[in-house]
């Protein structure tokens, strides 16, 4: 199986060298993209190209469970830091370096949500504290920013079921099921390859993942995806994906898995935006056909004269073979300044885990993200 990544990674590169032509709106974005690095966590953009590029991305909170199902399991911290260095040696190539040191692994270690009440706990992959290189890649583009080719160590949710109202921890929503499509099914970033294709108002992109880390198991077949996607439909800026992945299952590599879904984001108003993501997913093996949906607003309360904060709503909900679970979230983002804000959320959960009675829980949480 190394070698069917190796062939799925030859082809994405020779396919970015003989992609599209530039486009017109490519050309009126070069600068912007030459500078970008296009997280779904934002980091501060320099003010002109620099060959260096350093940043710190710090943030820290707290959770706690309304009636824990443990009396001393009811309040969990969690902090994560990120280095980042990004390196232009010229227009067309970037290099970024991203290592993170996180910790604390939020309320699902007590309540066990299907949804995932904390995002950023998801990294620690079942642990307590690490340290680890969360991305390692370079980037090859053409001119005009059209074609756009990563490979290294990837996260997938970078490239795929992007949604600009709900897909950053950092700042929106702090669910795992509101924040990306749970049935995208994304392996733990590892060596991986990404073509995006922008060509008019359509966008193409294709991705080929291993199912884990760099020095994990990589058999079985690799993680493949791809996704179409159209921008601004009606008058306000829109953007619309449908996305399509297959390859093994994690945990029983001679099974196979596939997933669909789409993404949708829509300004309704200057300040308001609504999001909806749907998805359904089957495994060899499961008897149940998983499906997932979510919707909710953003909101910028400009005529407060806070026109940098955010105000969320979201709703989602997931059933798969472990049972099925609803959720809303609320979150308010105050802007203290461009580095820092302080996010308050609280989240509510209906579980009904497959075998066990249905139950509720509240958490609330509070945070705070320096960036620099």
């Amino acid at each position: 199986m190394r070698f069917v990544v190796r062939l799925a990674v030859a082809w994405l590169l020779l396919s970015a060298f003989v992609a599209a032509a530039p486009t017109e709106e490519a050309r009126g974005q070069q600068e912007r993209g030459n500078i970008a690095v296009e997280r779904r966590q934002e980091l501060p953009a320099p003010a002109e190209p620099a060959l260096f590029d350093f940043n710190i991305a710090a943030r820290g909170g707290v959770q706690w469970v309304v009636d824990p199902p443990h009396a001393n399991d009811d309040v969990f911290g969690f902090g994560a830091i990120d280095l980042v260095l990004t390196a232009r040696p010229t227009r067309t190539v970037t290099f970024l370096l991203d290592v993170e040191s996180l910790g604390g692994p939020g309320p699902d270690a007590a309540i066990h949500s299907l949804t995932r009440v904390n995002q950023e706990a998801e990294r620690l992959e079942g642990r307590d504290a690490r340290v680890f290189v969360r991305e390692a890649w370079i980037r090859v583009q053409s001119a005009d920013g059209g074609v756009r080719f990563n490979i290294g160590k990837l996260d997938v949710q970078h490239y795929f079921d992007r949604n600009f109202f709900a897909e950053d921890e950092t700042r929106q929503f702090l669910n795992a099921a509101l924040d990306g499509n749970p049935l995208l099914a994304q392996p733990p970033n590892g060596l991986g390859s990404a073509l995006r294709v922008s060509q008019g108002d359509w966008r193409y992109a294709l991705g080929v993942q291993a199912l884990d880390d760099v020095t994990g198991d990589h058999s079985g077949v690799p993680y493949l995806v791809g996704e179409v996607g159209r921008r601004n439909i009606f008058p306000l800026a829109g953007h619309y994906r449908w996305w399509a992945r297959g390859g093994s299952v994690p945990e029983r590599r001679q099974d196979l898995t596939w997933g669909t879904g789409i993404s949708v984001d829509q300004l309704v108003t200057d300040s308001v935006g609504l999001f909806l993501r749907a998805g359904l997913a089957r495994s060899e093996g499961d008897r149940v056909l998983s499906h997932s949906v979510s919707a909710g607003v953003q909101y910028t309360p400009a005529w407060l004269g806070r026109d940098k904060d955010l105000a969320g709503i979201g709703y989602g909900f997931l059933r798969d073979p472990d049972g099925g679970e609803h959720v809303v979230e609320m979150y308010y983002n105050v802007s203290l300044a461009a580095c820092c804000s302080v996010i308050a959320n609280v989240e509510w959960l209906r579980s009904h885990p497959t075998g066990q009675r249905e139950h509720d829980r509240v958490v609330p949480g509070l945070r705070a993200v320096i960036l620099y």
